[in-house]
């Protein structure tokens, strides 16, 4: 059985929740560009800086201002809290599929027709990347029509090369996020099991990176958050080395697929 078959396979079994992800991320873009265009034309964009945590201003500085703007509120969707968590949860949904395949018997199934247990890792591994990939090209269609509908000439949205620079910074995360529920996953004999672990090491992770930018003592370790290689602040004012972070996620991506196989190759079916 070739490895795209089992890629469709697994995409068609989850179909609605790609679908209900994609208008989600889509939609939210597409109302944040509205509500920076009406903003804008109350010219009310001033008066935000004022509503800017204390913790933010003294953490990140001057460049904490650059949420207060039209380029700024518009890019925020591409680190919102809740957008990168859920980007990095889905695809470690579909990431630890080979522990839902050990949990039903369905690897029995699979590996009687002579599959190599190999496939099954790059099943998983090719759809948690295709699923981060296909959300957030749907939320750079969600600003692009949005700003489209609502932003006139006097208003300047985020550049592409910021978009982009955005992007490739989201993706990243969203798959080192998937990599590591596909790590645990190729050991895990229970699909819940692996998910919840995920889920909790993700929420943590972002906590420890959230709270590095006021308390001191969490700021040492903060480096162990892949959420601390997407500054998006020091994005927005192009002060970040994108190119280290960038290398940084993709390296422990990278290692953690290796994990994966590796666990998944030595494990007792």
């Amino acid at each position: 059985m070739r490895v795209l078959t089992l890629v469709r396979r697994s995409a068609t079994q989850s179909w609605p929740l790609l679908i209900a992800s994609a208008f989600l991320l889509a939609g939210f873009q597409f109302v944040l560009v509205a509500g920076a265009a009406s903003i804008e034309e109350s010219q009310m964009f001033g008066r935000m800086a004022e509503f800017l945590p204390s913790f933010l201003q003294r953490g990140l500085g001057q460049q904490a201002l650059l949420l207060a703007t039209f380029q700024g509120l518009i890019s925020f969707g591409y680190f919102h809290p809740v957008i990168v968590v859920l980007i990095g949860l889905v695809s470690a949904y579909f990431a630890t599929e080979p522990g839902y395949d050990v949990e039903s018997g369905r690897v029995d199934l699979l590996l009687s027709r002579a599959v190599p247990r190999r496939r099954l890792i790059t099943r998983s591994l090719l759809l948690s990347v295709l699923v981060v990939v296909f959300m957030v090209c749907v939320m750079a269609i969600g600003t692009s029509i949005g700003v489209f509908v609502y932003a006139d000439a006097a208003e300047q949205p985020p550049s592409p090369v910021l978009i982009r620079t955005l992007m490739a910074h989201l993706v990243a995360v969203g798959c080192c996020i998937g990599a590591l529920g596909l790590a645990i996953g190729a050991g895990a004999s229970r699909w819940s099991t692996a998910f919840a672990a995920v889920v909790v090491t993700t929420v943590l992770m972002y906590w420890i990176d959230f709270a590095a930018i006021a308390w001191a003592p969490v700021r040492r370790i903060a480096w162990i958050s892949p959420f601390d290689y997407y500054p998006a602040i020091p994005i927005l004012g192009g002060t970040a080395p994108v190119w280290r972070n960038l290398l940084v996620l993709w390296s422990v991506t990278v290692l953690l697929w290796v994990v994966a196989y590796w666990r998944f190759q030595r494990r007792d079916l």
